[in-house]
């Protein structure tokens, strides 16, 4: 019967308990002791015995066990049967305080922080706080220096804490200077009830000195909209120079969202005219949709404001507010009556359809971006399509991108009517990637027949089909698969270009080096397998595309993917020994990747396929010795 998690869980703490006591309690030099730990930090129950090693480590030696200590440090604690409790009130509470009172006196801001937020996450959140701000002013005042003071509010530059105005005010009077980056680190969180009213006390004793930034940070955070209202229409009534008055409004333009921001925009553009128009069109993301009694609906005082924009013919305006701040049904309904406008110019109309074209807004992270765009529906992507087809085919392409709610069934019609190649190819790149949604089944299961049929009528011969196969899956986007078994049993036109075409693609060299580039990694895998062929043709192109191959060597891949991309490499090397003495070094150098689940024993077998096909690439610790018996004649 197989062990349940929670019996496994209790099971490897228990063992964890008992193999740290025993390493901790055995006599041995430090580098044992160390080889011991590190050993020990590859099971995951290790981390949650913080309160147990740590300590031990600390007293052992601080400055030889603290990028261990570090590394592993976890606020988590489990006891040896299983249950999570709070170790400064266990057993080690006197040694986690010993810890924590040394790494204070040594200054070591990275572990006494550490410990100190693991100490406060035990108290309840007012009282968290408030010990937080008391002992972040005593700590101030006790400082002698200034380097001693930045210290000390170093250690206490916890992430959750939260400043209130008196604690402020105190920091600021004990030393401005050196209180001023962690009292603007430490703001009220955007929304709490300490932000309901302005730190007035204190900015104005900023702006008094002339600390213009501490005073504006302290305004935006902290303003409330009426206020904030108030202030803006007064500087538009009393600064004359319109781009002073821009700064001063965007110095003062809060950081917490503003439900009646679109209604002060109004009065600013109806006080001010042009000269406010740089400043909204960098804040209009500042009016944002919202919830009504009967669901989701515009901003309060956007139609006013889209009205205004229209009215004065600030394009710029209204093709930004429609896109950042409009509901999805306001935005289609707008480029729908452009296209059928008849009474304006058609260069004018092609001219406002360009400023709606676009992303809205966009979310950055660290390997992942994110655009917010408006979607067209069906009906009004098909009018566009027969009034400005250039238009679908370039600037409103992401606008009519497929989802699980919107096939396009008119708008792929209209265009195999018009045999339009660029933006089939699109669409069906958006097509293959989904998986028929429940709702629409129907409209899906029509889009997608009648993009496979026009694919699979396609001439084989020269290429055709091949490149226009490339094409569309060359535009599926990085991590747009996710199920891709799944995929290939529902989505007819994903099962030809991904399963049923390869002698096809094979055939045509150029539409493999654009299944080697496309983004998605499925599409590379797919030109992976067809380049590990046995077959003489695709050890040819393997080895025309070597300089992209050598790289997946070195590249993050599933061990799936990986295994594939060896085959093609092999091929690679078995075309020519020129291809093989390329590729040689870099296999080799790839055996010092530390990654541990990195298969060496398939890329062993792929250095030895390639040195048996080409001997004379082998170094001398790589030939072959074969023994027998000594000669006739030879000491023995």
């Amino acid at each position: 019967m197989n062990e349940s998690w929670e019996r496994r869980f209790r099971r490897e703490v228990k063992e964890m308990d008992a193999a740290l006591r025993g390493v901790l309690s055995r006599t041995q030099s430090d580098e044992e002791l160390r080889a011991s730990l590190e050993e020990l930090a590859r099971r995951p129950a290790f981390r949650s015995f913080t309160w147990l090693w740590g300590p031990a480590l600390h007293a052992r030696d601080r400055v030889r066990f603290r990028p261990l200590m570090l590394s592993c440090f976890s606020p988590g604690s489990v006891t040896a049967d299983g249950k999570w409790g709070n170790p400064w009130l266990g057993e080690n509470a006197s040694a986690l305080e010993v810890w924590l009172f040394d790494a204070d006196r040594a200054d070591d801001v990275e572990m006494f922080r550490r410990l100190l937020d693991w100490k406060l996450a035990g108290l309840r959140a007012p009282r968290q706080t408030e010990f937080w701000r008391t002992e972040v002013v005593r700590r101030v005042q006790q400082a002698p220096t200034r380097a001693a003071r930045h210290t000390e509010l170093a250690k206490m530059d916890i992430g959750w804490g939260r400043l209130d105005e008196p604690t402020a005010l105190a920091l600021d009077a004990l030393d401005a200077e050196a209180a001023r980056p962690f009292i603007l680190e430490h703001l009220p969180w955007r929304g709490h009830r300490e932000r309901q009213h302005v730190w007035n006390t204190l900015r104005e004793r900023a702006q008094a000195r002339g600390d213009a930034a501490l005073a504006s940070a302290l305004y935006r955070r902290c303003v409330d909209e009426a206020t904030w209202c108030r202030d803006a229409l007064a500087l538009a009534r009393t600064v004359s120079s319109p781009a002073e008055l821009v700064a001063a409004l965007k110095a003062h333009h809060p950081e917490t969202p503003m439900p009646g921001a679109a209604r002060l925009f109004v009065e600013l553009a109806e006080a001010r005219g042009r000269d406010v128009v740089p400043y909204l069109l960098g804040h209009l993301q500042a009016v944002a949709p919202r919830w009504g009694a009967l669901g989701r609906k515009d901003a309060k005082g956007f139609p006013e404001l889209l009205a205004l924009a229209r009215a004065r013919d600030w394009d710029d305006v209204w093709g930004a507010l429609l896109r950042t701040s409009a509901m999805a049904e306001t935005y289609d309904a707008e480029v729908l009556r452009l296209v059928q406008d008849d009474a304006s110019l058609p260069a004018r109309t092609r001219r406002r359809l360009l400023q709606l074209a676009g992303a809205g807004g966009e979310w950055n992270l660290p390997g992942l971006g994110l655009a917010r765009v408006q979607p067209l529906t069906d009906a009004t992507a098909t009018a566009l399509y027969a009034r400005f087809p250039e238009l679908v085919r370039g600037p409103f392409r992401m606008h009519v991108a497929s989802s699980w709610r919107a096939a396009y069934p008119k708008l792929v019609m209209r265009a195999l009517e018009a045999n339009d190649e660029d933006l089939l190819d699109y669409l069906a790149s958006r097509a293959a990637m989904h998986l028929p949604a429940t709702g629409s089944a129907k409209e899906w299961e029509k889009v997608l027949n009648a993009l496979a049929a026009h694919y699979e009528a396609l001439p084989k011969e020269g290429g055709v089909f091949a490149r226009r196969a490339a094409n569309a899956l060359g535009a599926l986007p990085a991590y747009s698969i996710w199920t891709f078994d799944a995929l290939m049993e529902k989505n007819r036109l994903a099962r030809l270009f991904f399963l049923r075409s390869d002698d096809f693609y094979l055939a045509e060299p150029r539409a493999v080096r654009d299944l080697l580039e496309a983004p998605q990694i499925h599409v590379q895998a797919l030109a992976f397998r067809l380049l590990g062929r046995d077959s003489a043709k695709a050890r040819e192109v393997a080895a025309q595309n070597l300089d992209l191959l050598q790289s997946t060597l070195l590249r993050p891949l599933h061990r799936r993917t990986r295994h594939a991309a060896f085959d093609a490499l092999a091929n690679a090397a078995a075309h020519g020994v020129e291809a093989a003495r390329v590729l040689v070094p870099r296999v080799r150098d790839a055996f010092a990747l530390p990654d541990s689940r990195y298969p060496k024993e398939s890329l062993m077998a792929l250095l030895a396929r390639m040195l048996a096909r080409w001997p004379e690439l082998r170094d001398a610790t790589e030939v072959p010795h074969v023994f027998g018996l000594p000669a006739k004649g030879d000491g023995a």
